[in-house]
C-alpha cells in the first residue's frame, strides 16, 4: 500500500525468534520475495519507511509515504471487549468528532488498531520536520482511544499484517478501508493533511523549535572551534 518495490532503497524487518528480536533490511526490490519468506507464526514488524541505506536509522531516511499512529486501545477501559470491527468503528467515530481525515486503512494488530493515512506520493528527507509536527498531533488528539506516544518516529516498526500477535494469538490484519472513488484506499496530499492538522500558529512553533534547536548546535560547533577551548569530555 505504501511501499512500491520499483523504488530504490530498503525496507526493514523486526522478528522476533524465540525471545530474541532479529532485525534484518532488504532491497524494496525484494520485498515481494522476501514477505513470502515470512513465517506469520512469529511476531513480525515492519519499517513504515523507507531508506537509502540497510538500516533504518532516521539519518538513512529516504522517504515516506503515510502518517500513522499505533492505538492500544486495550488499555483503555472504555474499549476493552470490543471486537476488531468495533474497535475501528470507534476510531472512525472519535477521528470523525476531532476533525480528523479519516484513516485510509485500519489494521487490527493482535490487541489494539494501526491508523495509516495513505499519501499520493512521497514525501523527502527534508520534509521530516513538518511529518514529525503531523504525528505529534495525531498522538495528542488520538490519546483518549490509547495512541502510544512512542510510535511515531520515522523509523519506527509496526506489526505486520497476516502475522500472528502471539500475546493474543490473534493475527494482525485489515478490518477497515476508506475508499476513493475508484474503489481504492484513500490517498491525501501531504500538504493538505498538514493544512488540516497544523494550523498556522501550531506550525510557527515548531519551526521555531527546529530553529532554535539548529541555532543551539551551532553555537555549541563553535565553542569547540575556540582556541584553548574544553568540551565536556576535557581533562585539566
Amino acid at each position: 500500500m505504501y511501499h512500491d518495490s520499483n523504488r530504490s532503497g530498503f525496507f526493514s524487518l523486526l522478528v522476533d525468534v524465540r525471545g530474541e528480536k532479529r532485525q534484518s533490511s532488504h532491497r524494496l526490490a525484494d520485498m515481494p520475495t522476501i514477505l513470502n519468506l515470512v513465517d506469520n507464526t512469529r511476531d513480525t514488524w515492519m519499517s513504515q519507511a523507507e531508506f537509502i541505506r540497510p538500516n533504518r536509522r532516521v539519518v538513512n531516511l529516504a522517504r515516506l509515504g503515510l502518517l500513522f499512529t499505533d492505538l492500544d486501545t486495550y488499555r483503555i477501559p472504555a474499549l476493552a471487549g470490543r471486537t476488531p470491527d468495533q474497535l475501528a468503528a470507534s476510531v472512525l467515530y472519535f477521528c470523525a468528532e476531532d476533525g480528523l481525515p479519516a484513516p485510509s486503512v485500519l489494521i487490527y494488530s493482535g490487541r489494539g488498531i494501526q491508523a495509516k493515512w495513505l499519501l499520493d506520493g512521497t514525501i523527502p528527507r527534508h520534509a521530516l520536520p513538518r511529518w514529525n509536527a503531523c504525528q505529534r498531533y495525531l498522538v495528542d488528539r488520538l490519546a483518549h482511544v490509547g495512541a502510544d506516544p512512542m510510535a511515531k518516529d520515522a523509523s519506527r516498526v509496526l506489526r505486520t499484517i497476516e502475522t500472528v500477535n502471539s500475546k493474543s494469538g490473534e493475527v494482525c490484519r485489515v478490518v477497515h478501508v476508506t475508499n476513493d472513488t475508484d474503489g481504492q484506499p484513500v490517498r491525501y496530499n501531504f500538504e493538505y493533511l498538514a493544512d488540516v492538522l497544523l494550523p498556522t500558529a501550531r506550525w510557527t512553533i515548531e519551526q521555531q523549535r527546529q530553529e532554535q534547536t539548529e541555532r543551539a548546535k551551532r553555537k555549541s560547533r563553535r565553542f569547540l572551534l575556540v582556541p584553548g577551548g574544553k568540551t565536556a569530555n576535557s581533562t585539566s
